[in-house]
């Protein structure tokens, strides 16, 4: 029994926190002390200083390789492709306009905050640096496949595959994660001054991400949520999770590359997902109802698979 409640104990202690702290936001938010303002801009530089700096000082300092991670990428990568087609099965009885938000919604999750969050809670910096790795190329795919979606679905959309390579390119979260890798490879030593300067902007970047992502988070949207965007979001706190570790499976990764994979799998949906449907012509509603409900029921379904895998995969 003792067993039990120390496995819970330590699913609730990775989960828990950061789930407060999205309700701290929100109700920050609510009471007008996070302004819509602030939130924007915060968010701005979270993405563009701060999680880059995160990225960068971690992987960098970390004692995690690229060559030693290869079997959780790779499953990562494949089992992140294997739900896209799964998810437009589910799709099929929607709205012709309606399937690419109720896809992009389904697979698609929070891995830059949220998985993140979590994988640094419970595994510390070797656990943060190997999601970020995986991170970045499962982000990759997501890009990819979500304006690939919006093209088909949507009559609004217009891109082109040169421009998506670019912004590619140009993320600066990949390309933190590239410089800090080639930084590792030619074994470049960095004054401490300009690593204590990144440690301190490293430390601001969750806790000021997630404060915002609470404060944009409108619950109203529960109310008036369709029946696609639960079938969405069951699809992305529970079938995307077990495809993924079946994957997991098959390359027998151990208990913590495991746990890392199922952790950013079982992510709520990502915000960007609604700023894509909204940007290139698909159902925004349905694409912010779809982040509303996996944010809410994430912290039930990750608490309790990361418990089942402690206990399983210790």
């Amino acid at each position: 029994m003792d067993a039990v409640a120390e496995t819970f104990s330590f699913a609730l202690s990775v989960t828990a926190p950061i789930f407060l702290t999205l309700l701290v936001g929100y109700g920050l938010a609510r009471v007008k002390l996070l302004s819509d303002s602030f939130v924007d801009d915060a968010s701005k530089l979270v993405f563009l200083v701060t999680l880059p700096a995160l990225l960068f000082f971690n992987i960098f300092g970390s004692d995690a390789r690229l060559g030693d991670e290869w079997p959780l990428l790779l499953a990562g990568l494949i089992g992140t492709v294997l739900t896209v087609p799964l998810a437009w099965v589910f799709a099929r009885p929607l709205e012709y306009g309606d399937r690419s938000a109720f896809i992009q919604g389904a697979f698609r999750g929070n891995l830059g905050i949220i998985g993140l969050a979590w994988a640094a809670n419970a595994y510390g910096p070797h656990g943060l640096a190997q999601a970020a790795l995986l991170m970045a190329v499962i982000t990759i795919f997501y890009n990819v496949a979500a304006v690939s979606l919006f093209a088909v679905y949507s009559q609004k959309a217009r891109f082109s595959w040169k421009k998506l390579g670019v912004d590619i390119l140009r993320n600066p979260l990949i390309v933190a994660i590239v410089l800090a890798l080639i930084a590792k490879g030619v074994g470049l030593k960095l004054p401490q001054m300009i690593v204590q300067t990144g440690d301190y902007l490293a430390s601001v970047t969750l806790p000021l991400a997630l404060l915002c992502i609470g404060a944009s988070l409108d619950l109203s949207m529960l109310r008036r949520s369709s029946f696609g965007a639960f079938v969405a979001s069951g699809f992305k706190l529970f079938a995307v999770p077990l495809v993924l570790l079946g994957v997991g499976f098959l390359f027998q990764l151990d208990g913590q590359a495991m746990a890392i994979l199922f952790l950013l799998a079982a992510t709520p949906t990502a915000s960007a997902s609604f700023i894509m449907a909204r940007a290139l012509g698909g159902n925004s509603q349905l694409a912010a109802n779809i982040i509303a409900i996996s944010t809410l029921f994430s912290i039930v379904t990750a608490s309790l698979g990361l418990a089942l895998l402690k206990v399983y995969l210790p």
